[in-house]
């Protein structure tokens, strides 16, 4: 080993580690990363460097057009680029939209965006709600069980007479019930081919009965046939009462009852229920009468169902269709909307600072806080976008944009109309560089806040924020990417009535298909703008609507939850 690889006591030295040289994404990706682990806000220096270096940029774009271009031009310097004429009318209008920038800069730098935790108390996470299947208004677990059966001793439960009273009775195993009342006479047999027959008739007769309890109590028959006749009889069965044949043979009467069996009490049977009371007994209950059979018949025959103009409701008739409705087609591709339950207590708790944000709020990463209404976080104003100076900044980016306009468009006049008015006497100056590179800056800054300035308009006339908007194009991407996948390149035609027939069956995802839509563009600006014009144009609080970050009304083309729905589904008024 050489001497080089050796430490002072001649031990090897540790190798070094090598230094691994990453690409930009992969760096990007890292810090990305760090920052959403990121507990803590940024630091002041870093969140309001921005904000230093645009007053410095504005600072030294003064300077350049004061002093160096409209001063020669009102002094009547040799070096001038134009008249005193032209001086002074540059001056008055650069003065004009350098004191609005400056004060609509200052208002929204200084202005807070609106945090959630000075706005809203801190609560416990809620809790998930249950939800019970309710019968006439009343959870389903608390209905009050007045027909719960009786318990039988287990040889009574047993005994061969109460198995044929249980025994479930269908036409395929008629045959077993007449082998138990067969007798060896063939007198007999032919007595029970008759019975037989009748005990035919009487299911039919019981199946017409049920339907008609059904359509009578809509909440009876609701809860199937056995239920519903014991909810009409207001009984539960007897378990001792003997079964007969003389009581199967009678089921073909409307009332169940033979003439052996008038006296002593009332067969009713509904499915596999049977009630049997004794007549005779002192505590023998008063039944009503059978709400199944209507008015001037004994049950003999089978009655027609009331038709569906009938004053009685059934669950068995269902609402006409209206006249202009259309089953919507089958498509290749269906629109499948966000499904984030935006509008649940749930979804917007913040277990981070424990409250529940309020609708549109969300959480910036930079200020580690929850911003009211939050469009974006705008390094240069130092912080968030919000409910509360989010007009303020519109109010900025209009006057950044008109300064940047003016002042580039001037100072490219200066240096290009006059060279043609020099003469020997007045040479040409030559070309100012510190003018040349205010042009350059202008420029650039005339695209970027015209930019935004377009972009925060059509966003207002929506009533969206930039968050929001990003979720939008999300959804057409998805859509244009199936579209694409299902149909083929020159199918152009096909993908417009997919198109069309999604708007139809759901609406417009700018505008029925937006949350907070409020019904026409005028209505979002206002919320925004407020209705004073002079508000429109001054960075002063809106009057008389001020936006303040936690009051909205959804679009009720929405379901409570957050869900977008389909034109079926929405309100009557809005279809």
């Amino acid at each position: 080993m050489l001497d080089c690889q050796l430490d002072k006591d001649g031990n090897p030295r540790p190798k070094r580690p090598i230094p691994k040289i990453i690409g930009i994404r992969q760096h990007m990706e890292i810090q990305r990363v760090k920052q959403m682990e990121k507990q803590g806000p940024d630091s002041w220096l870093v969140r309001k460097f921005a904000v230093g270096l645009v007053a410095g940029i504005f600072g030294y774009s003064y300077y350049i057009y004061v002093v160096r271009l409209c001063i020669p031009m009102i002094r009547m310097e040799s070096d001038r680029l134009g008249g005193r004429a032209q001086g002074l009318a540059y001056l008055v209008i650069f003065h004009f939209l350098f004191v609005m920038f400056v004060w609509t800069y200052y208002v929204a730098v200084t202005t807070a965006p609106g945090f959630a935790r000075d706005y809203v108390p801190k609560t416990d996470p809620p809790q998930a709600q249950e939800e019970y299947i309710t019968v006439a208004g009343q959870r389903f677990e608390d209905q009050p069980n007045t027909h719960e059966p009786k318990l039988l001793p287990a040889d009574d439960l047993h005994s061969p007479r109460r198995r044929r009273r249980g025994r479930r009775v269908e036409d395929e195993n008629l045959d077993e019930l007449d082998d138990d009342y067969e007798g060896d006479s063939s007198g007999e047999q032919v007595e029970t081919v008759e019975m037989s027959e009748k005990r035919r008739q009487s299911l039919v007769s019981q199946v017409h009965d049920d339907d008609q309890v059904a359509e009578a109590s809509p909440a009876a028959g609701a809860l199937g046939p056995a239920i519903g006749a014991a909810l009409a009889n207001a009984q539960s069965p007897p378990t001792d009462s003997p079964v007969t044949p003389e009581v199967l043979s009678s089921s073909a009467n409307g009332n169940g009852l033979s003439p052996a069996d008038e006296d002593r009490g009332r067969h009713d049977s509904g499915g596999s229920v049977t009630l049997v009371h004794s007549s005779s007994s002192p505590d023998a209950p008063t039944f009503p009468p059978k709400v199944h059979l209507s008015n001037g018949t004994d049950g003999n025959e089978p009655q027609p169902r009331t038709s569906q103009s009938s004053a009685a409701p059934s669950y068995l008739h269902f609402a006409e269709p209206p006249d202009d409705w259309e089953p919507p087609k089958r498509l290749a591709v269906e629109r499948v909307p966000n499904s984030a339950p935006v509008l649940t207590e749930r979804y917007r708790y913040d277990p981070r600072e424990g409250i529940v944000r309020p609708y549109r709020s969300h959480r910036c990463r930079h200020c580690a806080a929850i911003v009211l209404k939050m469009d974006h976080h705008c390094p240069w104003v130092g912080s968030c976008v919000g409910a509360r100076n989010y007009k303020y900044f519109y109010n900025f980016l209009q006057y950044s944009t008109l300064y940047t306009f003016f002042v580039f468009l001037t100072l490219l006049i200066a240096q290009t109309l006059p060279l043609g008015t020099f003469t020997a006497n007045r040479p040409y100056p030559g070309v100012d560089g510190q003018q040349v590179a205010i042009i350059a800056l202008s420029f650039l800054f005339f695209l970027f806040t015209c930019s935004l300035f377009t972009a925060h308009t059509m966003l207002i006339l929506r009533n969206v924020t930039t968050i929001e908007e990003i979720s939008a194009k999300r959804m057409r991407q998805r859509e244009r990417a199936a579209l694409s996948s299902t149909y083929k390149f020159l199918q152009w035609r096909a993908k417009r009535d997919t198109v069309r027939e999604w708007n139809k069956q759901w609406g417009r995802i700018g505008k029925e298909g937006n949350l907070w839509w409020l019904g026409s563009n005028r209505a979002n600006w206002e919320m925004v703008m407020g209705k004073a014009k002079l508000g429109w144009f001054l960075p002063i609080p809106a009057r008389p609507v001020h936006d303040d970050g936690l009051h909205y009304v959804p679009n009720p083309r929405f379901s409570p939850e957050g869900y977008w729905r389909r034109r079926s589904e929405w309100p009557v008024e809005l279809r």
